[in-house]
């Protein structure tokens, strides 16, 4: 910022030049924070817009995977039931073993999906600062959403598949090519099975509660 000294020798003269000195250099500053500040709210608004659409996409990416999960969970539940239903009643085993190469087949399936749950959005906003600007309530509901999200990947890379002994899993699926599985490993595999899935869809479920609060927030702009 320039500005010239005043060059006047009298007194009333050097006070009204001082003024207006003082005048154009608050006028400056003043410029500079309105326009600082519709920078930061435009930040802002950019984040808020990219964290929205992103979880929205996190939503969707959710509700599809439950989807197939359940698909999954429920020949797998129909399998298990039919299983044990023959058991209590005492069919010959053999005959509970060959409905695993025709009508049960598709019960004996470990498939579960796992939704990618982005963060690119919520990370760049950080690193930039954005989210400094965004507003407190906002804020929150971002950080919650996010944080759930964390959770959940955490959750859902090992709470599920301590639920299946992995080789005791494979073992028994030998067992069963080779015709020497029965059908009390099969009822117990089928149960880990069960637990697995329930247990990755019932967190995918709680996160979807969270996640909706954060997209339906009202972006605070211009």
């Amino acid at each position: 910022m320039h500005f010239e000294v005043p060059k006047s020798k009298k007194l009333k003269e050097f006070g009204g030049e001082y003024v207006m000195i003082v005048i154009s250099i608050l006028t400056a500053l003043a410029l500079e924070h309105t326009v600082q500040a519709i920078h930061h709210k435009q930040l802002a608004h950019e984040a808020s817009e990219k964290i929205e659409a992103e979880l929205r996409l996190n939503v969707k990416d959710v509700n599809d995977v439950l989807a197939h999960n359940e698909r999954d969970l429920k020949e797998i539940k129909r399998v298990r039931a039919e299983l044990l239903q023959g058991i209590r009643d005492k069919v010959a085993d053999n005959v509970l073993m060959a409905r695993f190469k025709s009508d049960w087949k598709a019960g004996v399936v470990l498939s579960i999906s796992l939704p990618t749950l982005r963060h690119e959005a919520w990370d760049a906003a950080v690193a930039n600062q954005a989210v400094t600007w965004i507003p407190d309530d906002q804020l929150q509901r971002y950080v919650t959403a996010y944080a759930d999200i964390r959770d959940v990947q955490s959750l859902s890379t090992g709470g599920g598949t301590s639920f299946v002994d992995g080789p005791r899993m494979m073992d028994t699926l030998s067992d069963l090519e080779t015709g020497t599985a029965t059908p009390h490993q099969m009822l117990k595999a089928l149960s880990q099975v069960r637990s697995a899935y329930s247990s990755i869809d019932g967190n995918l479920q709680g996160l979807l509660k969270s996640l909706p609060k954060a997209d339906n927030a009202v972006v605070a702009a211009h």
